[in-house]
């Protein structure tokens, strides 16, 4: 690299001045603390020189991350866990890096507010819809009729029967309204003597009631009319029947944004779990744990690569396809990454990129159900 600016050995001292560690005339760096073995003093070009040469110059750690990851699939991951790390970014802040602009950039292409109002068309569409057949076809007439039959069993008319009372607005065979189920109140004392499972699913449906009752928002008003205690417990619980309230009334929008900006993090925590499968898939080889982990993160670094050009592909030249010849370009890559890293032949490479999908597969979805889960806690 061509020395200039700060680095030029004129402006080289013998000791440095952050340490005081006494350095050659050759020394760049400090070899105690590493900062630059320079005297002089500041300026607005150095600055800016020393900036756009960390990116753009052509060993920068940016460059041959992204050319490695690109073009030689595996090749990082192998030579990172042999010792030649300094010319690679960290694979553990890079992946970060890269998912957050990856959620960033496909988050602008989600419409959320645009599948919620399609949703509130639909639902709306179709209870104008089922109130046109009510009108055109009388309750009583339907009721009528099915009881004309002679071939229907005492089974087949309490399932007729359920199915009506699940349709909104349909009287019973029996022309009975179903009541709806009146919550039970507890007194603070009585709240007191539950242990925390029992305060969770009784406690709930008696704060739903009484928000429906009331459509009280203030955690603190209700709690002082149902003469219970301001406890956290008690307010959290209440906060979740106004959050789960929302959630109905704008079908998820706020929910589902507040899960897709919590993504990058969410995949991060449960990228080890899988870098366990996989260890246990190749414990007979000689790598450890960390080993393993550094392979998925590079993958699923490439992976974001790869699906966020092709998100931006598509939205720009209007090529739907694109996504799956992306993805069909991911599981290539992935079989060559794992060819190279692990050194194995092709069949049982095959066999166990196969086995790596499937493990994939059921630790996504389980992973998925444990996000929306939690997610219905913390939102």
């Amino acid at each position: 690299m061509k020395e200039k600016g700060r680095f030029l050995k004129k402006y080289r001292g013998n000791e440095c001045l952050n340490c005081g560690v006494p350095l050659d005339i050759v020394d760049r760096y400090c070899n105690h603390c590493g900062q630059i073995n320079t005297n002089k003093r500041l300026s607005l070009k150095d600055f800016f020189n020393e900036f756009f040469a960390s990116i753009f110059s052509y060993d920068s750690r940016l460059r041959h991350t992204i050319l490695a990851l690109l073009f030689k699939p595996g090749k990082i991951s192998k030579e990172y866990i042999e010792g030649k790390r300094v010319k690679y970014a960290n694979p553990f802040r890079f992946y970060l890096s890269v998912s957050i602009i990856f959620f960033i950039i496909n988050g602008l292409f989600i419409d959320f507010d645009g599948f919620r109002t399609e949703i509130e068309d639909q639902v709306t569409e179709g209870k104008k819809t089922f109130e046109e057949i009510k009108e055109a076809v009388p309750i009583d007439s339907i009721t009528q009729e099915i009881r004309k039959t002679e071939d229907l069993s005492e089974e087949d008319l309490a399932l007729i029967n359920k199915k009506l009372l699940d349709i909104e607005g349909l009287s019973s065979l029996s022309a009975k309204k179903t009541e709806s189920k009146k919550a039970t109140y507890y007194s603070q004392e009585e709240i007191n003597n539950m242990n925390i499972f029992e305060k969770g699913y009784k406690l709930f449906p008696m704060y739903e009631d009484y928000h429906d009752r009331t459509g009280e928002k203030s955690a603190h008003r209700a709690l002082a009319d149902l003469k219970h205690e301001k406890s956290r417990l008690n307010r959290y619980i209440y906060h979740r029947v106004l959050k789960t309230n929302e959630i109905e009334e704008n079908y998820g929008q706020e929910f589902f944004e507040f899960i897709f900006n919590k993504l990058p993090f969410i995949i991060f925590f449960f990228l080890p779990f899988f870098a366990l499968s996989i260890w246990l898939l190749y414990i007979r080889r000689s790598f450890n744990y960390m080993e393993h982990l550094i392979f998925t993160f590079h993958t699923q670094t490439m992976f974001f690569i790869i699906i966020g050009f092709s998100i931006l592909i598509s939205k720009i030249a209007n090529l739907n396809a694109f996504f799956g010849v992306a993805m069909l370009a991911f599981l290539f890559y992935l079989y060559k990454a794992m060819r190279k890293f692990y050194n194995q032949g092709r069949a049982k490479t095959i066999v166990k990129f196969l086995l790596v999908n499937v493990l994939f597969f059921i630790l996504a979805t389980l992973g998925s159900v444990l996000t929306i889960v939690g997610s219905i806690f913390i939102f």
